[in-house]
């Protein structure tokens, strides 16, 4: 077998080794087992003779081995053709597996002091898949060549053959023949020869060219000097024919097989010019071999053709020095259209040659706007495309950026008379392309091409109504068949918390699990939690409950909003390190996520999901504050009916003033912020025309909720964050002192045995933790300290909400700002209530 893979091997001329094909071989599952025909082995024998240096020598040594009935040549055959061509994993060696761990080896048991590293190398080990599959998008995105090019060896002809050149030679060439003593008259005939042979690139005996040291550079000649003055003068007048000629010939040799569609359409249109020119010269000699022409008719015949001439050379030299493709060659063509107003004939040719170059780049134009695809290969045209076919091979953050990068347009290939349209132009085949992507056919009847011309309403108009069409399909396609407007309420009910019920119902159920430190948390029994509390609350009427997830952030929503503020400034480094930060609970990480699905997720995207999260995040934390506040009212009831009530007065104050300033802010941003722009933002999609617009509307609604629920100004949130928390250790503390207060009452009931005062005042030092470090201090100075430090947050955020409602001029913020300042006033009357004695009729429902 060895023998036989040798001399397979040999006749391919490839650099493979025996011993590798044997391997592969040996090793493949199907050997031995699935028979390969002598049809299929021919047909890969077919395929293999396309990959050897000499396909002829290897398809005879094939046939002689199939004539000597060689056994396991199809298999061999099969695997040199997979190694060589078919499959790219055969080209890699076998990678080495490390053997498994055995599950009781100590050296290889997790501790919980391993998991940070473990989730660091995760998280990092994701990062660097993410760039990974970004870098391979990007690499095929400067691919200009397809595939296949490598394939191809393509001659060099111009330097191997020189003289199938339509173009004088690159070598000079000297002077051969001498007019001395030469008549006047036969001088005219043979330089009209002459000029004949130059006019079409051919140098001749007495009129010679010289080497050109640039691409474009007009060509000079050498006229013998034993001709007459007279006739060399007039020679001199018609020779920047023949040099023009050469600079359009070198244009024309120039341009490859890579040049575009473009070029390749105006090398065509001159080519068409240029046969009238060769049918001219062509004329011009049968006059002269028939003895009718002189040097002034060829003069006068020549003259007409010679501006025709100076209008090609001029067009490809501006092409040709600034190397252009594409659109950009349209937009000199165009320009040089519109400035020969004057000029009729130069204006024809020049209209000529537009007209004719637009047409490849018109055609994709039509596909673009009537069928919403592009078919660009050599990367000419205004809408470029990414190259990433379908929308399930994008990765997770690309996806949300697929509106804006999946097809964006270059400014560089937008040909002038096209520049107005061409915001028009993308969006049109944008539509068009998610329609197609939805698995809709695109039906139009009445789909008009587009053609060149100097007026622009003559294909403004065809765009104008492309346009119409694709962004009407579009905007139906998603409101009555996808249900936008229903996606939308179903993210407002559990994101901006409008489904009430449900929110309480899953508060309660997850309150355990999310009190944990967030590497404790578990968090499929948070899944199972929510869908248990979508199936029992009014949320199980909601079509779309099935796509709600739970997710638990790295970080608390201070840190995430000054990452995300932060972003393009100085501190920008600072945030982007992991700095060692405290555990953080479920409550400050937790956050709902949605499944959205195509094309609503053009709509609900990955970023509008992350602005809803943040909403999300500060509303259910207050939300928390407010349901901690509400237990400790219901301890203060119980302690209300204490004898000495009287002593706790001050903690019921600070409970209530703390209370109505959490619902004060949650009444704030759910009615006076979110629920005024929900209703605008659904009052303007009923007007909208296109997806666009619905972008625009949903972004603006999204920003103006971030902005005046305090979350995008980084001194508002931290002084919120500071006062919020504020309340959550009162809370924490009020709960460690309630034990105290039962015992002390019980005390008071025993009689004068313990004095249940003295007992208040002398608390054991470790049940103060959270409000002293030092010296064991009483109740009433705890609760006085927290009353310091709630009041200096609550003047803090006032100043604060009052300088940006002066220099933003905000309404809204205004209004939060009268209502903490009532809330700053009602506590001294509540204070002042607490010490004439009527403290015991304050409730909730009071407040």
């Amino acid at each position: 077998m060895q023998s036989t893979i040798k001399e397979i091997l040999d006749s391919l001329g490839c650099n493979l080794e025996v011993d590798t094909v044997s391997n592969y071989l040996l090793n493949d599952p199907n050997y031995g087992i699935n028979a390969i025909s002598n049809k299929q082995a021919n047909e890969y024998a077919q395929r293999l003779a396309l990959k050897a240096s000499n396909s002829k020598v290897f398809l005879k040594k094939y046939e002689e081995l199939r004539n000597r009935n060689v056994e396991n040549l199809s298999n061999i055959i099969v695997i040199c053709y997979k190694l060589l061509c078919d499959d790219k994993k055969f080209k890699t060696s076998k990678p080495k597996v490390a053997p498994k761990p055995a599950i009781g080896d100590n050296k290889h048991q997790i501790t919980k002091d391993d998991l940070p590293q473990i989730k660091d190398k995760l998280l990092k080990a994701v990062d660097e898949s993410k760039k990974l599959v970004m870098k391979s998008f990007e690499e095929k995105e400067v691919k200009l060549m397809p595939n296949w090019y490598n394939s191809l060896d393509l001659p060099n002809w111009q330097k191997e053959h020189p003289f199938m050149s339509w173009d004088f030679p690159k070598e000079p060439l000297p002077i051969v023949a001498s007019l001395a003593g030469i008549p006047v008259l036969s001088q005219e005939n043979i330089i009209i020869d002459e000029l004949l042979y130059v006019f079409t690139g051919v140098p001749g005996n007495y009129i010679v060219h010289k080497p050109v040291k640039e691409m474009y550079e007009p060509r000079q000649f050498i006229i013998s000097d034993d001709l007459d003055d007279a006739l060399k003068q007039i020679v001199q007048q018609m020779l920047p024919v023949a040099s023009n000629y050469s600079i359009v010939r070198r244009f024309i040799e120039n341009c490859d097989m890579w040049s575009g569609q473009v070029l390749h359409a105006l090398v065509a249109a001159i080519e068409i010019l240029l046969k009238d020119y060769y049918t001219m010269i062509a004329q011009l000699e049968t006059e002269h071999m028939t003895g009718g022409l002189t040097l002034q008719k060829l003069w006068y015949f020549v003259l007409p053709t010679m501006h025709t001439m100076q209008v090609l050379a001029s067009i490809v030299t501006n092409i040709g020095k600034s190397e252009l493709r594409g659109g950009a060659v349209l937009t000199v063509l165009h320009e040089k259209t519109s400035t020969l107003m004057g000029d009729a004939r130069a204006q024809e040719i020049a209209l000529f040659l537009t007209e004719r170059a637009c047409r490849p780049y018109l055609d994709i134009l039509d596909r673009w706007i009537h069928k919403g695809s592009v078919n660009d290969p050599f990367h000419e045209f205004m809408i470029e495309d990414n190259e990433l076919i379908n929308k399930e091979e994008l990765p997770l953050d690309y996806s949300a950026d697929y509106w804006e990068k999946r097809y964006s347009s270059q400014r560089d290939r937008v040909p002038k008379f096209l520049d107005k349209f061409t915001d028009i132009i993308l969006r049109t085949g944008k539509y068009l392309n998610v329609i197609s992507q939805c698995g809709k056919s695109i039906t139009k009847t009445n789909t008009e091409e587009i053609k060149y011309s100097l007026r622009e309403q003559n294909y403004g108009a065809i765009i104008q109504r492309a346009y119409s069409y694709a962004s009407k399909s579009l905007l139906e396609l998603l409101l009555k068949e996808y249900d936008l407007m229903g996606r939308l309420k179903s993210v407002k009910n559990y994101f901006l918390m409008s489904q009430g019920d449900f929110i309480v119902q899953f508060m309660d159920a997850t309150e355990q699990e999310l009190s944990k430190k967030i590497d404790d948390i578990i968090p499929s029994k948070l899944e199972s939690l929510l869908g248990l509390c979508l199936r029992l609350s009014s949320a199980r009427h909601d079509p779309y409950n099935e796509d709600m997830r739970v997710e638990l952030s790295p970080y608390d929503l201070q840190f995430q909003m000054f990452k995300i503020l932060s972003i393009e400034t100085e501190e920008e480094n600072e945030y982007k390190q992991n700095k060692d930060c405290p555990p953080l609970t479920g409550i400050e990480t937790f956050s709902f996520g949605m499944e959205v699905k195509w094309p609503v997720s053009l709509i609900i995207n990955h970023k509008a999901i992350a602005c809803y999260q943040m909403i999300f995040r500060h509303l259910f934390f207050c939300k928390h504050v407010e349901r901690l506040l509400c237990r400790v009212w219901l301890y203060n009831k119980v302690v209300k009916r204490f004898s000495e009530a009287r002593l706790y007065a001050d903690a019921f104050a600070l409970r209530q003033r703390m209370l109505s300033c959490v619902q004060h802010l949650q009444y704030y941003m759910c009615m006076e912020v979110i629920e005024p722009s929900w209703c605008h933002l659904i009052q303007s999609l009923d007007s909208v025309n296109n997806v666009d617009e619905v972008l625009e509307r949903h972004n603006d609604f999204l920003e103006s909720c971030l902005g005046d629920c305090m979350l995008t100004s980084p001194q508002l949130l931290k002084a919120f964050t500071t006062l919020l928390l504020v309340c959550v250790q009162f809370c924490t503390f009020i709960q460690e002192m309630h034990k105290y207060f039962v015992d002390a009452e019980l005390n008071s009931m025993l009689g004068t045995t313990y004095d249940n005062t003295d007992y208040i005042e002398n608390i054991p030092e470790n049940t103060c933790g959270t409000t002293s470090s030092g010296s064991a201090d009483s109740f009433s100075q705890s609760v006085s300290r927290y009353g310091l430090r709630f009041t200096a947050g609550l003047l803090s955020v006032l100043a604060i909400i009052e300088r940006m409602a002066r220099d933003n001029n905000t309404n809204k913020l205004l209004n939060i700002s009268a209502r903490l300042k009532f809330n700053t006033y009602y506590a001294k009357q509540l204070e002042k209530f607490c010490a004439d004695g009527k403290f015991l009729c304050v409730d909730m429902r009071a407040t």
